[in-house]
């Protein structure tokens, strides 16, 4: 299934008008509803992104082994060469979960998956900085970094979760930081993978939820 409720125009032009449009009425009547089938279309087809959850819960034990078994010098290497493993094991479990990695033509998909894309690049620079100059905050600004567009998702989904999960996130990984600085490169990196995967079981859970309460309040 795929919607094409705003004639092909682009996203910028979309997400603009949807964030100027001072009609009330007009926006009540037209584009929250199509705001509610995009995010239903996205959910079917892309089910709340759940491949890139899986590849992140997957990133994070393999940073966790490595932070257990080399010396920060060499595993700040490995970390890095890790982050390029991300998108092709989120395709991969986006596969398995039988769910759509991209979902082309749904601009809600379109956002996230730009949003994605850019954290990505946006970040990469910080995260090389950081581990050439500054390797002891490596884990600290990765597990920053790579849940900013979180909030976009929590939006684009219209669900609680995601947010949740990028502050609930933050808090941990500064307080274990500043209070617990021995555990930052054993103990932190399976916290956050835990995080993960706490939101893949929470994800197929919440997602019918939110699609049955759709469909009610459509009908």
């Amino acid at each position: 299934m795929s919607l094409h409720p705003l004639n092909g125009e682009p996203l910028i032009v979309i997400l603009g008008t949807l964030i100027t449009d001072n009609n009330p009425t007009k926006r009540k009547g037209m584009k929250e509803n199509d705001i509610i089938k995009l995010r239903v279309d996205a959910s079917i087809r892309g089910k709340w992104n759940i491949g890139f959850f899986a590849a992140g819960f997957t990133f994070w034990i393999f940073i966790g082994a490595i932070g257990n078994n080399f010396p920060l010098e060499k595993a700040r290497i490995y970390m890095v060469a890790g982050t390029f493993l991300i998108f092709p094991f989120a395709v991969d479990f986006s596969k398995l979960f039988k769910a759509d990695p991209f979902t082309k033509g749904n601009v809600i998909g379109e956002l996230v998956g730009y949003t994605h894309m850019s954290v990505i690049a946006l970040s990469f620079p910080i995260i090389i900085l950081t581990a050439i100059y500054l390797p002891d905050a490596l884990i600290f600004v990765m597990a920053i970094l790579y849940c900013l567009d979180f909030y976009v998702m929590t939006w684009s989904f219209g669900t609680w979760l995601f947010g949740v999960h990028a502050a609930f996130r933050t808090i941990i990984v500064t307080l274990i930081y500043f209070a617990v600085p021995a555990y930052r490169l054993t103990v932190l990196p399976f916290i956050i993978a835990f995080l993960y995967l706490i939101t893949v079981v929470l994800i197929p859970i919440l997602r019918h939820k939110w699609l049955k309460k759709s469909h009610e309040s459509n009908a």
